[in-house]
């Protein structure tokens, strides 16, 4: 019996292995044409997104950071908008995109100033516009690009800065406006001879002669007496151990620059358009290693406190875990 039923069940194994083989390539035909049509799908949506964006070719580029910069300020509140405002505001730059980042720095301390090229990191969703209100004209609004307002299409910003001296693969400057983290992506030498504009330069009134006038800054008594007990960065009785916890200051070197630099960026008045449209307004911002806090009654502040809080430690704990 088994016999006469091999050759049947032979013929029964061709028939569904070419059952198989037919099933198999049709599958398989089906599957070619199908990835065949994601792939013309996602040519023509590219092809859509290239003809859409004019600016499509900066997507080619890529921009690498070549180091986070150390500064005395801790926040965006509080830091002046510009370099030239707190000449004592120091801060440092340890190169880390080279094997031997002190090869990338040599013969730089020959310059005085130099230019850092960083990244606005902490601009978060805000969506940048056409026309801004700078804090200079009090709500007036002018083109974005007639500002240097953080918020740009593209964040990148530009500081001029004091060369204080390089050591190694750091360099440590004077005179900053960048904050504690910020990621710098290039750094430049400034040279008279190309950065200085050959004629005279011209700038709108709004800028030489802003309707904002400076605000008169007086330290209230608590404040000099705080001042006067802490630990500055040159202090020889401050140790080593104390300025790692956070005991001391780490940049501003005595009294008279701390004093001087909260005066500075005071009298420029850090505030908001909003801020300032309030007649009296209590607020605090970090510098180095305390917390200043003040109160602004029209063009006068009075400096309130000078001292180190929990929110000012908290901040540099998490600074250097990053």
């Amino acid at each position: 019996m088994a016999t006469v039923q091999a050759p049947h069940l032979y013929q029964t194994i061709q028939q569904d292995t070419a059952l198989l083989r037919q099933s198999f390539n049709k599958l398989k035909f089906d599957v070619q044409e199908l990835l065949g049509g994601i792939s013309q799908s996602l040519l023509d949506v590219k092809k859509i997104i290239l003809q859409a964006s004019d600016d499509s070719l900066s997507d080619n580029y890529e921009i690498k950071t070549i180091g986070k910069f150390k500064s005395c300020f801790l926040t965006k509140n509080g830091t002046p908008r510009q370099p030239s405002i707190c000449p004592y505001a120091r801060g440092s730059l340890t190169i880390t995109c080279f094997n031997n980042p002190e090869h990338s720095l040599q013969s730089l301390q020959q310059f005085s100033h130099v230019w850092l090229i960083f990244l606005f990191h902490e601009n978060g969703s805000f969506k940048p516009k056409a026309k801004i209100s700078p804090p200079r004209l009090n709500g007036k609004k002018v083109g974005v690009f007639a500002t240097r307002s953080p918020h740009r299409p593209n964040n990148v910003g530009m500081s001029l800065v004091k060369l204080d001296s390089v050591q190694n693969g750091t360099l440590h400057v004077s005179g900053v406006d960048l904050i504690d983290g910020t990621p710098v992506i290039d750094v430049k030498p400034y040279i008279e001879d190309y950065d200085k504009p050959p004629d005279v330069s011209r700038c709108p009134t709004w800028i030489s002669s802003p309707p904002s006038k400076p605000l008169t800054v007086q330290f209230s008594p608590d404040a000099t007496k705080q001042i006067s007990e802490l630990e500055y960065s040159d202090s020889t009785l401050g140790s080593d151990r104390k300025r790692k916890n956070n005991k001391s200051l780490r940049f501003l070197k005595n009294e008279f620059e701390l004093r001087q630099s909260i005066e500075d960026i005071i009298s420029a008045d850090p505030r908001s358009v909003y801020r300032k449209k309030q007649s009296n307004t209590i607020f605090s911002f970090p510098i180095d290693t305390v917390d200043v806090k003040v109160e602004i009654r029209d063009q006068a502040v009075d400096v309130l406190e000078v001292c180190q809080t929990d929110f000012v430690r908290n901040i540099l704990k998490r600074n250097r875990q990053t």
